[in-house]
C-alpha cells in the first residue's frame, strides 16, 4: 500500500468515514457530518483572509470553532494537491476543517472552495499550518456548499436539528385507486390546493379549453368553474397561494392573477407582462418579506419576477429578469421550492439529460448538478431509472412528512430526490418501484405525460399523496402510508 493510501486509511478510520452500505431496509449514510463532529478534536471555522496562487497558500482568519479549542486567530493552508484549487480559494470565503483526535491532532479534513480535502498539520508551524495532500470523496456525507456546511456544523453545536441522514426508500406503497372520472381531456396541468376553506384539497385543472375547477365534494368532485367565476380563465400552467393575505387562497395561470374571496374569484388589475407562456410558475417569497411574489420561467431560460405590492389595488412591480442557461435545450419538468441552502426558493429543472438547481436571487450560488445535490453523479444507471429525461413528470412532494420538498422525477420508473436539508439529496432510485416497473406498469395509466402529477393530502395524516389525472380524465390516488414502527 502506498504511503498515500495509508494516509487515507488513517483518516478514513479516525474520522469515521466510509462508504455507503448496500440498499437495505432504511438506508443510511453510516458517517454523517455529525458523527464526523463526534469524532473530531476539534472543528475550527475560518475565512480565507488571502491567497497566494504562487506558493499556493491560503491565510486563514479563525472565526470560531464547533468544537474544541480554535487553537489561536490564524492558521495557513498550503494546497500541494489538487493545484488548480487555490484559484477558487477566494478571501472571504468560508473554511471547516476537522482535527483527528489520533496521532496527536496531526490529520485533518478540510472543507474549503466546496470542495473536500485531506490534510497534515506541519510541525512546528506557527500559526498552526496544514498542508492539503489530496481531495477527498466525502460527498456523500455531505456534497453541498462550504457555506452550507458552516451553517451545519453550527446547528450541530447547538444541538439543533440537523441533516437527514436516513430515509426509507419505500415510499408511495398505499396503493392505487381510482378517485374519480373528471370529464376532461388531454391536461395541461393539475394543481391540488383547498380553496373551499373545508381542508379538503380541490383542483383546478388545464385543459385547450381552459382552466378548470373541481371542488371536493365528499368522495366526489363536482365541477364549480362557472360558479366560481373561472369561466374563461386559462394559462399554460397554475399556482396557487394566498396572494393578498387575506385568508383566501389565490390562484395564478399564466401570467393573470386571480383573487379569491374564499367563494369567487375575480381576475386582478395587475399585469404581469406581455411574452410567451410560462413553462413553470409560482406564487412564493423570493424578496424576503413574507409575501408570495409571482415568479415565471420562461422556456429559454428567462426567470421573470414580479414583487407582491402587499395591496389588492397596487402594481406588481417587475424585478430584474434573470437568465439561467444560454443554450437552446428547453425544461422538460421544472418546480420552484425551498432546494437550496438558504431558505431561498430555487428552482429544479430536468432538461438536456440533466438534472440542475439554480438560485433565483442575483446574488446567489452558481448552478448545481446531480453530483452536487447528492454526491454521485447521474450516471447511466440513473438514466436506466429515468429513460433519456426528454420525457418526465416531476411532482413536489414531502414524501416522508418532514416539512421539506421533496423531488420526485416519473419516467420509465422514477427516482426521488429525498431533501436531506442544507442543499443537500438521498437519490432514491426504488422510489419509481411502486409505481411502475421495466416490464410493464403496474398502474393503469401510462404515467408520462400528458398525465398530470400533484402532491396533496388526501387523508389529512400529514402525509402528502400523490394524486394523477390521466389523459381520458381518469382522477387516481397513489397512496403514501407509513410502515408500522415495529417494520
Amino acid at each position: 500500500m502506498t504511503r498515500r493510501s495509508l494516509l487515507a486509511a488513517a483518516v478514513l478510520a479516525v474520522l469515521g468515514l466510509a462508504e455507503i452500505p448496500p440498499a437495505q431496509a432504511v438506508i443510511k449514510v453510516e458517517f454523517p457530518v455529525s458523527k464526523m463532529v463526534d469524532t473530531s478534536q476539534a472543528v475550527i471555522i475560518g475565512t480565507v483572509a488571502a491567497a497566494n496562487p504562487d506558493t499556493r497558500v491560503v491565510e486563514v482568519t479563525v472565526t470560531g470553532a464547533a468544537k474544541g479549542d480554535a487553537g489561536g486567530d490564524r492558521l495557513r493552508i498550503q494546497i500541494v494537491n489538487p493545484p488548480e484549487l487555490i484559484k477558487q480559494a477566494a478571501p472571504g470565503s468560508p473554511l471547516v476543517l476537522f482535527v483527528a483526535k489520533e496521532r496527536g491532532g496531526t490529520m485533518a479534513l478540510l472543507h474549503l472552495a466546496d470542495t473536500w480535502l485531506m490534510a497534515n498539520r506541519v510541525p512546528g508551524s506557527e500559526p498552526p499550518a496544514w498542508r492539503v495532500v489530496q481531495p477527498h470523496d466525502a460527498k456523500q456525507s455531505f456534497p453541498g456548499r462550504t457555506v452550507a456546511l458552516v451553517r451545519l456544523v453550527e446547528a450541530i453545536k447547538a444541538g439543533k436539528p440537523a441533516m437527514l441522514n436516513a430515509f426509507d426508500p419505500e415510499v408511495f406503497r398505499g396503493g392505487v385507486r381510482q378517485l374519480a372520472a373528471l370529464g376532461v381531456a388531454k391536461p395541461t396541468f393539475l394543481v391540488a390546493t383547498d380553496l373551499s376553506g373545508d381542508k379538503k384539497p380541490d383542483l383546478v385543472v388545464g385543459t385547450a379549453d381552459g382552466a378548470r375547477l373541481f371542488l371536493a365534494a365528499g368522495a366526489a368532485f363536482e365541477d364549480a368553474t362557472a360558479a366560481w367565476g373561472l369561466a374563461g380563465a386559462a394559462g399554460s400552467c397554475a399556482a396557487a397561494a394566498d396572494a393578498d393575505g387575506d385568508g383566501h387562497v389565490d390562484l395564478l395561470l399564466g401570467r393573470t392573477l386571480w383573487m379569491s374571496d374564499g367563494r369567487k374569484f375575480t381576475k386582478a388589475s395587475a399585469a404581469l407582462g406581455d411574452g410567451p407562456p410560462p413553462a413553470a410558475i409560482a406564487l412564493a417569497d423570493v424578496t424576503g418579506d413574507a409575501k408570495p411574489d409571482a415568479v415565471l420561467l420562461l422556456a429559454n431560460g428567462q426567470v421573470l419576477t414580479f414583487e407582491n405590492p402587499g395591496g389588492p389595488d397596487k402594481p406588481w412591480r417587475p424585478l430584474p429578469a434573470k437568465t439561467l442557461w444560454q443554450d437552446a435545450a428547453v425544461p422538460v419538468a421544472a418546480e420552484f421550492g425551498d432546494w437550496g441552502d438558504d431558505g431561498r426558493l430555487c428552482l429544479l429543472v430536468v432538461r438536456a439529460g440533466a438534472v440542475t438547481r439554480y438560485a433565483l436571487d442575483a446574488d446567489g450560488p452558481p448552478p448545481a448538478d446531480f453530483e452536487r445535490l447528492t454526491g454521485t453523479p447521474l450516471t447511466e444507471g440513473h438514466k436506466t431509472h429515468l429513460g433519456r429525461l426528454d420525457k418526465v413528470a416531476a411532482v413536489r412532494v414531502d414524501s416522508n412528512g418532514d416539512r421539506r420538498p421533496d423531488f420526485l422525477l416519473v419516467a420509465e420508473t422514477g427516482m426521488l430526490l429525498v431533501n436531506r436539508g442544507f442543499g443537500a439529496f438521498f437519490a432514491n432510485a426504488e422510489a419509481g418501484q411502486t409505481l411502475v416497473s421495466h416490464e410493464s406498469y403496474r398502474v393503469p395509466f401510462d404515467p408520462l405525460p400528458p398525465t398530470r402529477w400533484t402532491a396533496a393530502d388526501l387523508h389529512g395524516d400529514g402525509l402528502p399523496d400523490l394524486v394523477v389525472l390521466t389523459e381520458d380524465g381518469r382522477l387516481f390516488e397513489v397512496g403514501n402510508t407509513r410502515l408500522p414502527a415495529s417494520k
